[in-house]
């Protein structure tokens, strides 16, 4: 055999071997045979081929939360030869890495500056000003999330663009949830006085363990894997593509196409025109295609849900956490067959009263055609009563 095809298959091989020892991570008990096979590999274990895994395991493994616990354990193992992970000088330039190691570096500090809180919480010290600094503390953290929100809305599209084994994206977002999820018990549970010391021990373990091993693998396993596989301009521009504050302007959107016209039957607007009428509604608008692809939003001023560019040409599925992603195929399934062509959810978002409502796009010949998906604030709505027939303006 050419020793080109003994190596492909020793790499074959070895695969095999780890993946059947990280499926076996399920029951660690009775996985000691797949560990004799496996352990001569794990010093060599690199964050590409850790992806890999982790990519293989999700395909096989539908519980997200088996997921979880296979993937921790795989970390623990292959941890020798991910630490010896180091990023590149010229990929450390790049502003969004700095900006995401300096937030990691911040996460730290807090996480240190909680450790002797929490020692003196179970040291029997449970007083005001103990708890009030606790409960700084985490809101400091929970401010320092919005980087897992601009890594679900800039980072994860550009590597579903580029790597084909991208699952591991999806259980970090799962990851980010169970984090804000633990953040948002804690802060409530402190603000009530009969919280016990054991549940707050439960919580502040958890989400110790979950932003340290946050940042370890997105800096020792996700960027390393994918930074030379995606072009370093789509690196530099990744800021580029974040419309949290602000519409898109005029010559931004349409360059030298803004005063064409596009007949609407109805009327003739242009295409700036057009723009306007979008950017102007009350709501949030989001359209799907009739291949589940995003091709459009609009820019409001007060958009209630963050939308980059990077969104446009990106799976709907991928565009909402793990553990939502069955709600929206059951919808886009259900408006397909034509079982449905509505579907509406209410929801309190940082105290405001959301309405979400998906309708069902179809064609001339009635064939699915895509999703329009709009939110609106419906918070003052709510409280309207009667008629409002005169002008109430204050002229100054």
């Amino acid at each position: 055999m050419p020793p080109y095809l003994e190596s492909i298959e020793a790499s074959v091989v070895r695969r095999d071997i780890l993946l059947t020892y990280c499926l076996g991570l399920q029951e660690p008990q009775t996985n000691s045979a797949n560990l004799a096979h496996a352990r001569q590999y794990f010093s060599e274990v690199g964050p590409r081929e850790t992806m890999e895994l982790v990519d293989a395991v999700m395909h096989k493994v539908a519980d997200l939360e088996q997921v979880k616990t296979i993937v921790t354990r795989m970390l623990h193992s292959f941890t020798k030869g991910l630490n010896q992970t180091t990023i590149g000088e010229s990929f450390r330039a790049i502003p969004y890495i700095q900006e995401l190691r300096a937030h990691n570096l911040r996460l730290g500090e807090v996480l240190d500056r909680l450790k002797p809180i929490v020692i003196n919480l179970n040291q029997g010290r449970l007083d005001k000003p103990l708890s009030e600094a606790l409960v700084s503390s985490l809101e400091e953290l929970k401010g320092l999330l919005s980087h897992y929100e601009q890594k679900e809305n800039l980072l994860f599209p550009l590597v579903e663009q580029h790597i084909a084994e991208h699952r591991c994206v999806q259980l970090m977002w799962a990851i980010h949830d169970d984090v804000r999820l633990g953040l948002k018990n804690l802060l409530e549970l402190l603000s009530h006085e009969s919280i016990t010391l054991e549940e707050l021990n439960r919580l502040l373990g958890r989400l110790f363990f979950d932003v340290r091993s946050m940042i370890f693998r997105e800096e020792q396993v996700l960027l390393p894997a994918v930074l030379d596989r995606i072009p370093l301009s789509s690196w530099h521009s990744l800021s580029a593509g974040q419309y949290e504050h602000g519409q898109v302007g005029m010559d931004e959107a349409f360059g030298n196409v803004a005063d064409e016209t596009v007949d609407l039957i109805t009327g003739c607007p242009t295409a700036a025109q057009l723009i306007q009428i979008f950017n102007s509604l009350p709501v949030d608008i989001t359209l799907v295609d009739a291949h589940d692809q995003v091709v459009y939003f609009n820019t409001p001023a007060d958009r209630i849900f963050p939308r980059t560019k990077s969104v446009v040409g990106r799976k709907v599925q991928n565009c909402h956490p793990p553990k939502s992603v069955h709600i929206v195929e059951d919808i886009i399934n259900a408006f397909r067959e034509k079982r449905q062509s509505e579907a509406d959810f209410r929801l309190t978002l940082r105290g405001r009263y959301i309405l979400i409502r998906y309708v069902a796009l179809y064609g001339k010949a009635g064939e699915y055609a895509g999703t329009l998906e709009i939110s609106q604030d419906i918070t003052e709505l709510r409280a309207l009563e009667g008629d409002k027939r005169l002008l109430d303006w204050q002229d100054s």
